[in-house]
C-alpha cells in the first residue's frame, strides 16, 4: 500500500495516495516514513498543518533521525516560523553534520528570524559542503547584500551565474548589488529580455532605466506594471515622482485617477494622496479625500489629507476645521499644520500653542520649530534669539582640499564635471525646494565615486570640528544634541540654470542641514552688494503672507561649506547667468 501511495504522489495524484495511506495511520500504525509520506501529501496539497502534524508525529516515534528534525523546521520556516523553526534545524546538523540541505535550510531561517552570524555560518557550512549548488551560492549572496556589504554579494551572485546562467533569482540580487555599487549601467543588461520576469524584477528594471538616465523608458515600464495591476503602489509612486522632472507635471497624477476610477482602496487612496501632497496639488487632494471619507470613513490621516488640501488652496479656515479636531484627538501629526494655518490667520497665540504642544509630541519635529522662529518673531518675543541664534548657528566652513588636490577649487572643478554626469533630469523634483533647475536622485553621498568618496569624508570631518567648537545646551532643540559625531541622512546637488532659486524652506528630517557651493557663474559671489544666488535665512515659507527682511545672508563662493540647524528657514536669491549654479547639500543627525 506505501508502494501504490508512493506511485500515485510521483503522478500527483493526491487525493488517491492519501486514500492509500489514511486506512494505516487510522488502524494505529506511527511507522515514521508512512507518517513522513502523509506529510508529503498534505504538504502538495496545500495543508500545512496536517503536514507538520505529521511530521511531528514522526519526530516522536524516531527523535534520532536527522531528517525528521530537518522536516519539521523546514516546514515552519516555510510557514513564516523562522525563529520556531531554527532549533529543529540545528539539531538536525547536529545529528547529521554532513548534509548540505540542513545547513543550507538552516542558513534561510537564521537569515529571516535576523540571526545574521548564525546564518552567514550555515552559509559557508553548506558550500563547504556542497561548492557547485547554484542556490546556495545566491543565498549567501542575498544574505550579503541584506548585511550591507555589496562587493561580497556581486562574488557570491557571479559564482551562482557561472554555476547556473538561468538563475533569475541570481540576476535579480546581483543587478540590486550593482546599483548598490553604483554600476546601474551593469546592472541593466541582467534583467534585459525577460519578458516573464516577477514584478518585483520588472520594477526594478524600470528603477534602473530611471537611473541610467532612460526616463522616458522607466515611465513606459512603470505604466506597463500599473496597467497590468493598478494596486502596484511602488510603481505608481514613483510615476508620479519623475513625470515632473521630464517635463511632464500635468500627467503626473494620471495613473492614480484612472485607478481610483476603476479600482479604488483605501491604501490606493493613501498612496495617491501622499504623491498630491508632495505635488501641492490642492484640488486632488480636496477630490480624493472627500471621495475616500465617503467610501471607507472619517479615518485621521484622511481627514488631515483634506486639511492639507484647504491649506494648499488657500482656505486656512476650512483647514483649521478639519485639522483642530484631530489635533484636540490626540493625533498629533496635524498639530504644526495647526500652527501654520494660525499663523497665517495672524492668530499667533493659538499658533504658539499648537507649535510647542508639537515640540512636546517630538523634541525633533522641525517644522514645528521652525514656525516658532517665525512665531516669536512677530510676537518680538527673546526667545526667537535663543532659538534662532543666525549670528552664532549659521556656520561658513572653508574646506580644505583632499589629497590629490593643490586647492579647494581645483577639487571643486574636478567634482562639477562628476556631478554633472549626474544630473540627468530636464526639471526639478515637484516636492523639493528648487525652481528652474535640477536635482539628482538617490543619496549621493552612497554613490561609489572617488571625488563623492572624498568630499563625503572631507566635509564629515569639517563639519564635527565646527560642531564640536559649539557648547551643549540641554533645553535647546539643536545644542541639546550635539554630539561627537554625525550621520548623513540625505545628500544630494543641485543644478540652477538662469533665474533659478530655492523656495525659502526647511529640513523635516535633517537636524544640521548645508549648501555647498561646487561651481558659480562668473562673478557671483564677488560683490559685497550683490545678492544673485545668496543663501538668505529667516524669511519664511512665502505662502504665511508675511513681509520680513532675512536675519541673515550668505553671499555664495566657490569651495564655501555653510551649515545650520535644520529647522531655520532659507532659501536663496534667483540669478542671470549664461552658467548654472551648482551646489551640494546634505543633512545630517547626531550620531
Amino acid at each position: 500500500m506505501i508502494a501504490e501511495a508512493v506511485r500515485l504522489l510521483e503522478q500527483n495524484r493526491l487525493a488517491e495516495a492519501a486514500a492509500r495511506v489514511v486506512p494505516l495511520l487510522e488502524s494505529g500504525n506511527r511507522d515514521p516514513d508512512l507518517l513522513m509520506l502523509y506529510a508529503t501529501i498534505c504538504e502538495r496539497s496545500g495543508r500545512a498543518d496536517e503536514a507538520l502534524g505529521a511530521c511531528r508525529a514522526a519526530l516522536d516515534s524516531a527523535p534520532g533521525r536527522a531528517d525528521l528534525w530537518a522536516s519539521v523546521g523546514r516546514i515552519l520556516f516555510e510557514n513564516g516560523n523562522p525563529a520556531e523553526a531554527m532549533p529543529y534545524l540545528k539539531h538536525a546538523v547536529a545529528i547529521e553534520a554532513g548534509n548540505p540541505n540542513f545547513w543550507y535550510n538552516l542558513a534561510l531561517a537564521a537569515d529571516a528570524a535576523g540571526d545574521d552570524a548564525q546564518a552567514r555560518s550555515a552559509h559557508d557550512k553548506t558550500l563547504a559542503l556542497a561548492p557547485q549548488w547554484a542556490a546556495a551560492w545566491a543565498a549567501r549572496g542575498a544574505l550579503e547584500l541584506r548585511l550591507g556589504n555589496p562587493e561580497a554579494a556581486e562574488r557570491d551572485l557571479r559564482r551562482a551565474l557561472e554555476l547556473d546562467p538561468a538563475s533569475a533569482y541570481a540576476r535579480h540580487y546581483l543587478a540590486i548589488a550593482l546599483r548598490e555599487l553604483d554600476r546601474a549601467d551593469e546592472a541593466l543588461p541582467l534583467l534585459e529580455g525577460q519578458p516573464a520576469a516577477p514584478v518585483e524584477t520588472r520594477v526594478l528594471h524600470a528603477h534602473l532605466l530611471d537611473d541610467v538616465g532612460r526616463g522616458d523608458e522607466a515611465v513606459k515600464a512603470y505604466s506597463q506594471l500599473i496597467a497590468e495591476n493598478p494596486h502596484n503602489l511602488e510603481a505608481q509612486e514613483r510615476l508620479a515622482r519623475i513625470l515632473p522632472q521630464l517635463g511632464r507635471r500635468d500627467e503626473a497624477l494620471a495613473a492614480y485617477e484612472s485607478a481610483l476610477a476603476s479600482q479604488p482602496s483605501v491604501d490606493l487612496y493613501r498612496s495617491a494622496l501622499g504623491a498630491a501632497k508632495d505635488l501641492r496639488d490642492s484640488k486632488a487632494l480636496l477630490h480624493w479625500s472627500e471621495q475616500a471619507i465617503t467610501r471607507f470613513g472619517s479615518a485621521p490621516d484622511l481627514v488631515a489629507y483634506r486639511g492639507i488640501g484647504f491649506g494648499l488652496a488657500g482656505d486656512p479656515d476650512s483647514a483649521l476645521e478639519c485639522l483642530e479636531p484631530l489635533a484636540a484627538g490626540g493625533f498629533s501629526a496635524v498639530l504644526a499644520h495647526c500652527a501654520v494655518h494660525r499663523l497665517k490667520r495672524g492668530d499667533l497665540q493659538e499658533a504658539e500653542r499648537h507649535a510647542l504642544a508639537a515640540t512636546r509630541e517630538n523634541r525633533f519635529d522641525q517644522a514645528a520649530w521652525a514656525y516658532l522662529t517665525v512665531i516669536w518673531r512677530l510676537l518680538e518675543d527673546p526667545r526667537e534669539k535663543w532659538l534662532a541664534d543666525y549670528e552664532r548657528l549659521v556656520m561658513p566652513i572653508e574646506l580644505e582640499p583632499p589629497a590629490g588636490f593643490a586647492t579647494i577649487k581645483e577639487f571643486m572643478g574636478s567634482l562639477a564635471a562628476e556631478l554633472e554626469r549626474l544630473h540627468t533630469r530636464t526639471e526639478h523634483p515637484a516636492e523639493q525646494s528648487l525652481r528652474e533647475g535640477t536635482q539628482t536622485s538617490g543619496n549621493l553621498f552612497a554613490r561609489r565615486i572617488e571625488l563623492i568618496a572624498q568630499l563625503r569624508d572631507t566635509i564629515r570631518q569639517s563639519v564635527e570640528a565646527r560642531t564640536a567648537e559649539l557648547a551643549v545646551d540641554p533645553e535647546h532643540p539643536f545644542l541639546s544634541r550635539r554630539t561627537d559625531s554625525i550621520r548623513f541622512v540625505g545628500s544630494w546637488s543641485v543644478r540652477l540654470r538662469s533665474g533659478g532659486f530655492h523656495i525659502n524652506h526647511i529640513h523635516q528630517e535633517g537636524w544640521l542641514s548645508s549648501a555647498l557651493y561646487v561651481a558659480l557663474p562668473e562673478g557671483m559671489g564677488s560683490r559685497s552688494d550683490a545678492k544673485e544666488g545668496s543663501l538668505v535665512f529667516g524669511i519664511p515659507d512665502t505662502a504665511l503672507g508675511l513681509d520680513l527682511e532675512p536675519r541673515r545672508i550668505e553671499r555664495p563662493e566657490v569651495g564655501r561649506l555653510v551649515v545650520f540647524p535644520s529647522y531655520f528657514w532659507h532659501g536663496t536669491v534667483p540669478f542671470a547667468a549664461d552658467t548654472p549654479r551648482m551646489t551640494v547639500a546634505f543633512d545630517a543627525v547626531p550620531a
